[in-house]
């Protein structure tokens, strides 16, 4: 079992994915701290595959000011497959994946730009109710385009938002500016604000931060009056992807209440 301590002197930057004041943990997080977990294990040298990725219930941070929280993920081999569930101080699980003990032949599919994106709307993308981000956690630099079919964009990584050195395993940083992008398209494709609920498969290709902006790519897979599926690619300067979420659920978040007039 792997312990993690959550707070203001560990994890300064969660202040700025807070929801009604309260630091929440984002899902990029969660993958890192599984991606950390299932290294311990000998599956593939260069590619990392966690599948069934499911958030059960949010991680809030209620001590995240006063002495922090704690969680902590603990690892089971069943049939051959490393199963990884995220548990609170009290043991109340929160999310749930599984990773492959050994290599599986995983196809490189090719991420083609859709050809009907249109320029998105001028000025940031963070309006506090689509995406609620501080500046920690504004990994979009640039919408390039959004349409039914998908969306494209530029994020930053950890380094370019000053977040504490590692070690890493991946860059949650990045990958949440891809959730975020595919969150913003799922605003345009079903008129609500959205949250992952899961990710089918997450493809770790490189490990560690990226290196400055990287392009990242949002396609659909459908969409229905409550969620949206899409797959999501963060791709380095040559083309390459970096990291792959394929079959990312999101689902639309509950409306905060309004006052009683």
């Amino acid at each position: 079992m792997r312990h993690i301590a959550l707070g203001a002197a560990t994890h300064p930057f969660l202040r700025d994915h807070a929801i009604a004041g309260t630091p929440v943990v984002p899902m990029a997080m969660v993958l890192e701290w599984f991606a950390a977990a299932a290294t311990a294990w000998p599956l593939c040298p260069n590619l990392l595959v966690l599948r069934g990725v499911t958030a059960l219930c949010k991680i809030a941070l209620p001590g995240f000011h006063a002495g922090g929280d704690q969680c902590a993920v603990r690892t089971e081999v069943v049939d051959e497959t490393l199963s990884l569930l995220l548990v609170s101080a009290k043991g109340v699980p929160h999310h749930r994946a599984n990773a492959a003990r050994f290599p599986l032949p995983v196809q490189r599919r090719a991420w083609s730009v859709p050809r009907d994106l249109r320029p998105a709307v001028q000025g940031s993308p963070y309006d506090g109710r689509v995406l609620f981000h501080g500046p920690s956690f504004r990994a979009i630099r640039r919408v390039s385009g959004i349409s039914p079919a998908g969306a494209l964009g530029v994020v930053v990584g950890l380094r370019e938002l000053s977040w504490p050195d590692g070690p890493w395993q991946l860059d949650p940083a990045a990958i949440d500016g891809g959730l975020q992008l595919a969150t913003l398209w799922a605003s345009h494709a079903i008129g609500a604000a959205t949250q992952p609920q899961s990710i089918r498969e997450c493809l770790i290709r490189t490990r560690g931060p990226v290196d400055g902006p990287v392009r990242c790519l949002v396609l659909r897979r459908r969409t229905s009056a409550l969620d949206a599926e899409c797959d999501i690619a963060i791709i380095d300067a040559g083309g390459e992807p970096l990291v792959e979420l394929v079959g990312v659920q999101l689902v639309a978040r509950p409306e905060p209440r309004r006052p009683e007039q």
